[in-house]
């Protein structure tokens, strides 16, 4: 990490998705069903943490916690249930006393076609989506869930009541660890604001990386880099004190996170959402000693990265000509990417030196205060690239004692023409094997290289598309390629138009069906989608009457798992005789056993109360 490096303890965190999760929108069927919530439950402990310090010449990445394990007993304490349909169901939860997050590491993952995999709390969060077969493998770890409790469902259509996978370990967070989203110091600035100007493809090559070592787990940050053919090999440089100790089967369990950035120049109060890749290979390394390398780490990641991730893979200059201003692109604290900025001469020099030495492995830099505040690093932002004033990588974080309290003190950063090709190296020493494949005499200079140049995709989707008047709904943009400017169009919606990549939740007041249209700039031209009708707001309550007693309510803003839901007849007497089906933004009410007339229905969420008339004709 860089300066202060992490927290040495008895404490546990979590692994995200060891394969990018490819998921399908469903419910659970132990939630249709209105199965009983008496399942078996484990319950485990964590102790707590016992922090150090490490500072100064011996660099370490940012502790963020443990993983533990998860026996077979345990997973068998899990319970099969059948429905009267033939389909089946097991469930467990998992709790995790003085825990905030959980995840879950998973082996052997071989889900049948049909298989639906949900995880999600007991309140019903993140229900709405499943895990499915596409994401078979030897190795798959989930996404963070906040809470110290998650049930676990796999719904089977067809086929025995075998379990497919097996759990090996649980990831747990404390609550007294505050790193992460929001971690960051208060003199850092977001990627995107105005100091990015002239780095505004660089930034898309930038990753945070939970990095796994046996059963710790840190925070670090690397990027993409280009290579000499220019053909996206998926090639990412980082810092080798990221997982020094790290072998093969930790790597294949490292995480990257894409476009985990603010979308302006604010701190967002909730997290942006995730776009992760997991997995790689060791190819390269600088030796381990600080005095002996540049503090280096070059791997391959697995999987290729989705066009919609916008990725670019850095161009480099390895000439080791001093620069004069630039910047480096980093997530100080695991937290959203920041940019921080010098405008002196970067000093060549040993690790922590202060004379120049020409012949020094590392990058002696000052951060310099600009517009928006006085961006330095933090732990979590050590593998960090620093890039030169023509956006070209020249060094990689290792470590330094700048912070928002020590904003004059000086970075160091292993300088990528060391790293290049060292004096008696081989192929796991060096860059030079990896980047320049065929051999050949190359300029000191690559420039970036982004695959999807000109290639954009234009889509979108709404969180909610039947709306009770007066609700609103949340736009998703699933965009991609280099797009300079959206333009969104709300037909019949308030607001009625934006500019924003995410544009801000949209209230529709009137009843109708309403169009969507999003339209994109890139380079020299422009590409457009429009979805007719796409947006249907309906009265609350409807149909009203209904011919079959069946009344659907639409939820709006009304939270599903913290609904409650009264009725009462036309001279004010409450009536439990009816049924209630909950689905993703509504509930269906069943009125089939009571008679004709007018009935009041009152839905209770968090404090405030709507009341709807609904009229029983037959």
């Amino acid at each position: 990490m860089k300066k202060i490096v992490g927290l040495f303890v008895f404490m546990f965190f979590l692994v995200v998705q060891t394969n990018a999760q490819i998921r399908v929108k469903a419910v659970p069927l132990a939630i249709s069903e209105k199965l009983s919530n008496n399942i078996p439950v484990v319950v485990l402990k964590v102790k707590k943490l016992v922090a150090f310090e490490n500072r100064g010449a011996n660099p370490a990445p940012l502790f963020a916690g443990r993983t533990i394990p998860f026996g077979p007993k345990q997973l068998h304490k899990g319970l099969w249930v059948q429905t009267v349909k033939g389909q089946n169901i097991w469930r467990l939860k998992i709790k995790v006393e003085n825990a905030r997050q959980l995840n879950i590491y998973f082996t052997g993952f071989r889900l049948l076609p049909d298989d639906l995999l949900f995880i999600y709390t007991p309140r019903g969060q993140k229900t709405q989506s499943a895990i499915t077969a596409d994401n078979d493998g030897p190795y798959l770890a989930t996404e963070i869930v906040e809470d110290n409790e998650l049930m676990l469902e796999l719904d089977r259509q067809s086929g025995r009541q075998v379990l497919p996978f097996k759990i090996v370990e649980i990831g747990v967070i404390e609550p007294e660890n505050e790193r992460d989203f929001g971690g960051a110091g208060p003199c850092e600035i977001p990627v995107n604001c105005s100091e990015s100007r002239n780095f505004r493809q660089q930034k898309n090559g930038v990753a945070r990386i939970l990095v796994k070592e046996g059963s710790g787990l840190f925070w670090c940050t690397g990027s993409l880099i280009n290579n000499a053919y220019y053909d996206g090999k998926e090639y990412f440089l980082t810092a080798n004190h990221c997982g020094e100790n790290a072998g093969q089967a930790d790597y294949s369990n490292w995480l990257f996170y894409f476009n985990f950035e603010s979308p302006d120049c604010s701190r967002p109060s909730s997290p942006p959402e995730i776009h992760s890749l997991s997995g790689a290979k060791l190819l390269a390394s600088a030796p381990n000693s600080t005095s002996s390398g540049s503090d280096f780490k070059l791997l391959l990641l697995n999987k290729a990265i989705p066009q919609s991730y916008s990725p670019y893979f850095n161009g480099w200059d390895k000439s080791g000509n001093i620069s004069n201003s630039g910047v480096t692109i980093h997530h100080p604290e695991g937290d959203i990417k920041m940019i921080s900025t010098y405008s002196t001469s970067l000093i060549p020099t040993r690790y922590y030196g202060s004379e120049s030495n020409t012949a020094g492995y590392y990058w002696k830099v000052q951060w310099a205060k600009t517009e928006n505040g006085h961006g330095v690093t933090e732990g979590g932002s050590s593998g960090s690239p620093l890039f030169n004033s023509n956006g070209l990588i020249i060094g990689a974080l290792t470590g330094g004692e700048a912070s928002c309290e020590k904003s004059s003190s000086p970075d160091y950063y292993g300088r990528f023409s060391i790293s290049w090709h060292p004096q008696g190296s081989d192929s796991t020493g060096q860059l030079d094997y990896w980047l320049n494949p065929s051999n050949s005499k190359i300029p000191d200079v690559l420039s970036g290289y982004d695959p999807y140049a000109g290639k954009v995709s234009v889509n979108f989707s709404a969180t909610l598309t039947d709306l009770p008047a007066g609700g609103r709904t949340h736009f998703l943009n699933l965009c991609a390629g280099n797009i300079t400017a959206y333009h969104w169009t709300f037909e019949g919606g308030n607001p009625e138009t934006s500019n924003d990549k995410i544009p801000p939740d949209v209230r529709y007041n009137s009843q109708g069906k309403w169009t969507v249209k999003l339209e994109v700039e890139y380079a020299d031209s422009t590409k457009f989608m429009q979805k007719k009708d796409y947006i249907n707001v309906l009265p609350a309550i409807y149909p009203n009457p209904s011919p079959d007693k069946i009344y659907t309510i639409y939820l709006g803003e009304y939270e599903q798992d913290k609904v409650s839901i009264m009725i009462f007849d036309e001279i004010g007497k409450e009536i439990n005789f009816f049924k209630s089906t909950f689905h993703p933004g509504s509930v269906n009410i069943d009125l089939s056993n009571n008679k004709r007339g007018l009935y009041l229905v009152r839905l209770v969420n968090n404090g405030r109360t709507m009341s709807y008339k609904l009229l029983i004709a037959k």
